[in-house]
Order: C-alpha cells, then sequence, then structure tokens
C-alpha cells in the first residue's frame, strides 16, 4: 500500500512541474500548425495534379480509355 500511495504523490509533483503555455504561445503555435497543413495541402494537390496528367498521357499513348 506504501508503494500505491508513493507513486500518486510522485505523479502529483509532477503535475505541479507542467508549464502550460500562455494565450500569446497557443495562438502562434496554432498559427504555424495552420500554415503548414495549407502549404502541405496545396503541395498534394499539385503532386496529385501532375501525376494524373502523367497518367492520362500514359494511357493516351498506350491507346487506353482513361
Amino acid at each position: 500500500m506504501g508503494k500505491l500511495r508513493n507513486f500518486f504523490r510522485e505523479i502529483k509533483m509532477e503535475i505541479k512541474k507542467i508549464h502550460w503555455p500562455s494565450r500569446e504561445e497557443l495562438w502562434g503555435a496554432t498559427g504555424v500548425v495552420v500554415i503548414i497543413l495549407i502549404v502541405t495541402g496545396f503541395y498534394f494537390a499539385f503532386l496529385d495534379l501532375g501525376f494524373s496528367a502523367l497518367m492520362k498521357l500514359v494511357f493516351k499513348m498506350l491507346g487506353l480509355t482513361y
């Protein structure tokens, strides 16, 4: 029983060490995530368009219908 009590005491001590971000830090990090999502979204959209056009060209050259 003493080990269990010690375990929860240590958890309580670790929880007190947590640093919660300020509102400004939170909004800054959120902005970075949103920008990265938009950039990667455009990147994959352009890749998809490029590969789609390439596949249409290959199918056309082989005489296959697409």
